[in-house]
């Protein structure tokens, strides 16, 4: 992988998410980039498997989709790189083992796709309790709403039901955030409006028509690839940073890189890890951010959808648990990347069980929101640039794919290169700073 020798100064980027691998393409033009993986592949949470025995049929098991209005700076870099997107179904339905309840919102006769629920009382009052807590919601001002307030605290203030809660509200945080039934409660108020109303998520209709990459979604990665405009290591565990006299050493396998700059595009976790001798800022910012690790399973057993048909959509809760220290969702994979194949595939996150006829098991590991986490947030942009050091990374801000680009993307404009789309700051902007 040849790269321009006559280009000045060095830069090391950690991580190759949409973080890493977009910082490493846009630098290339400027500096001579090494970009570090752990994993065998490069992609981090974009992650496409084939399956043999079905014509190598593309499905993603991490990154699925996005859309135009609220990912503008990934929208952009997959039309620069001339990806073609296809359009997708974004329906949610939800099924509660231990009640029998199951519902999807696609329609009316989804809504009540059992029957039995016409004559539910508390079924009834959530379907008007969701119509009252979305209109609430577009109401309540953001700038208004104190920090330290979580969702559940908002619904008691406003009378909205148990039911409501563990039969909708939750289980679509859970769902977007990959956040067990626990910590869902805590979930900080300010960062769930914000998205559901920059989303559209508060109205029936109008929604944005989301998009999947027509191929898998590691075709993008696949054409930073083809460009050759960085070098990179794979299987690549990095030890140790040091950070001295203006220089940063990777320390790797007892082999030592020098460089210019330093970009870390890994969780915060694993950044804090990584540094030697961390600044106190780095440690008090960074160590507020939690993760967890979820389990996703691609596999072709429908026992892990909603029992009935009808209800059956492209993101599928199922609350099976007689405890909540976990979740379970089903992507139904041909009704989210229009899978040309009369089989069905699915990939659930965190089974009870197993799933039969599984073709392909993984970890990913997710920011878990919090109001520590909303608070730091803000402070991160105080690390930027500090012992030539720039942090990027989905956790900068929703957690998507977009928050991890438009990290990036402020590092990279932050390092002297223009991003060919951003001509003005008139731009959506999804982080804190």
């Amino acid at each position: 992988m040849p790269v321009n020798n006559n280009k000045q100064k060095k830069i090391a980027v950690i991580g190759s998410g949409i973080s890493g691998i977009s910082a490493s393409y846009f630098l290339s033009s400027k500096y001579q980039v090494h970009l570090y993986e752990k994993n065998n592949y490069l992609g981090g949470h974009t992650r496409t498997v084939k399956i043999s025995k079905d014509n190598n049929l593309p499905i993603d098991t991490g990154f699925i989709v996005f859309n135009n209005k609220n990912y503008p700076d990934l929208s952009k870099f997959f039309e620069y790189l001339n990806i073609k997107t296809l359009n997708s179904d974004m329906s949610f339905a939800v099924s509660d083992i231990l009640t029998d309840v199951e519902y999807s919102g696609k329609n009316i006769n989804t809504l009540f796709s059992q029957y039995k629920n016409l004559f539910n009382l508390k079924y009834i009052k959530m379907i008007f309790e969701i119509n009252r807590f979305y209109k609430l919601c577009k109401r309540t001002k953001i700038h208004s709403i104190d920090n330290k307030i979580t969702i559940n605290e908002f619904l008691n203030n406003n009378g909205f039901s148990i039911y409501l809660r563990n039969l909708h509200i939750y289980p679509l945080i859970s769902s977007i955030w990959s956040t067990n039934q626990i910590d869902v409660a805590k979930f900080p108020l300010i960062l769930f409006l914000n998205f559901f109303n920059n989303h559209d998520l508060f109205n029936f209709k109008n929604r944005p028509q989301w998009k999947f990459l027509n191929g898998g979604s590691n075709s993008y990665i696949k054409k930073i690839i083809s460009y050759n405009k960085f070098n990179y290591s794979l299987n690549t565990n990095v030890e140790k940073i040091i950070r001295s006299n203006q220089q940063i050493k990777i320390i790797n396998n007892h082999e030592v890189q020098t460089y210019d700059y330093l970009v870390i595009a890994t969780h915060a976790d694993q950044a804090l890890q990584l540094i030697q001798n961390p600044t106190e800022d780095e440690k008090n910012i960074l160590s507020n951010f939690i993760y967890t690790t979820n389990r996703a399973y691609l596999h072709s057993d429908p026992t892990m959808m909603p029992k009935n048909k009808k209800t059956w959509s492209s993101w599928n809760f199922i609350k099976n648990f007689e405890n909540d220290k976990s979740f379970t969702l089903t992507y139904w994979m041909n009704n989210l990347q229009k899978l040309k194949t009369k089989k069905d595939y699915f990939v659930t996150i965190n089974p009870n069980i197993i799933p039969k006829n599984t073709y392909d098991e993984t970890i990913f590991t997710h920011p878990k929101f919090d109001l520590r986490t909303n608070e730091s947030q803000s402070k991160l942009k105080k690390l930027q640039g500090v012992k030539n050091t720039f942090f990027c990374g989905a956790y900068h801000g929703f957690g998507f794919h977009e928050d991890g680009i438009q990290s990036a993307v402020f590092v990279v404009k932050k390092l002297g290169v223009d991003i060919p789309w951003r001509r003005s700051e008139n731009f959506y902007n999804r982080l804190q700073y």
